[in-house]
């Protein structure tokens, strides 16, 4: 009896990795994500390579990532959240064309916005501690993508008048009331997120190539900060006169 449990212990230890699978996202609807966004053709999810421990190797197994992921952990379903996932989606697949991507070899370039920052560390491991994510408000709806070990370099940026202008009005004049202190009704709100529902299910399932360009951009320098840098002042003061 002794040697049969054992056999059946090796043989379940053995087998775990393959019942795993190659770490699937859930991508099922839930209540922050509507069936709608589960079934998107855009709501596709990227593959990607980690390390296996703090001080290990490369992973022998990749694992998913996928919307929903994204909006459990930046907390709600947006429309940059979704614009966010497809553009980068778009970049990283050019970066990686194996479709494997390495969490380990990208550099990000995003403005400031909670949705964009997130989704750009989910997505390709960069963080702002490790002087791999650059935060630029001069950018709009756009990311810069870099893949470290070969220099190669992507923007993935939004096609203008894209974004509804009845959306655009709405979202601009909330905001700017509350800036000033001003309230903001609950009708208000709900048609709000009436409109933000039906741009996200624009985002998702509109083909890529019909609101997102992708550029290569070559010879390109990323820098961390412009904060800091040499003097430029005194470059010449050895010259002869």
């Amino acid at each position: 009896m002794k040697r049969i449990w054992a056999a059946m212990l090796i043989v379940f230890f053995c087998t775990a990795p393959v019942l795993a699978g190659e770490g699937a996202t859930d991508n099922s609807p839930d209540w922050f994500f509507p069936k709608w966004a589960a079934e998107a053709p855009n709501n596709r999810p990227i593959r990607v390579l980690d390390t296996e421990a703090p001080l290990g190797r490369y992973a022998l197994k990749t694992k998913e990532i996928g919307l929903k992921d994204l909006a459990r952990i930046h907390g709600h379903l947006c429309d940059g959240l979704a614009f966010a996932f497809v553009a980068l989606r778009q970049a990283l697949l050019k970066l990686f064309p194996d479709g494997v991507v390495d969490r380990t070899d990208i550099r990000v370039v995003t403005r400031n916005s909670p949705c964009f920052v997130d989704a750009a560390t989910m997505m390709t491991g960069a963080r702002i501690n490790f002087m791999t994510v650059r935060v630029d408000n001069s950018l709009g709806w756009e990311f810069i993508v870099q893949r470290i070990s070969t220099g190669e370099t992507y923007r993935v940026r939004l096609k203008p008048g894209f974004i509804p202008e009845n959306f655009k009005k709405i979202e601009e004049d909330i905001r700017a009331r509350r800036r000033k202190g001003l309230p903001v009704s609950a009708k208000e709100i709900d048609h709000y997120e009436e409109l933000l529902s039906a741009f996200i299910r624009k985002i998702l399932y509109t083909p890529p190539e019909r609101f997102i360009v992708l550029e290569r951009l070559p010879h390109y320098e990323f820098h961390f900060l412009d904060l800091f840098g040499p003097r430029g002042d005194v470059i010449n003061k050895n010259m002869p006169r």
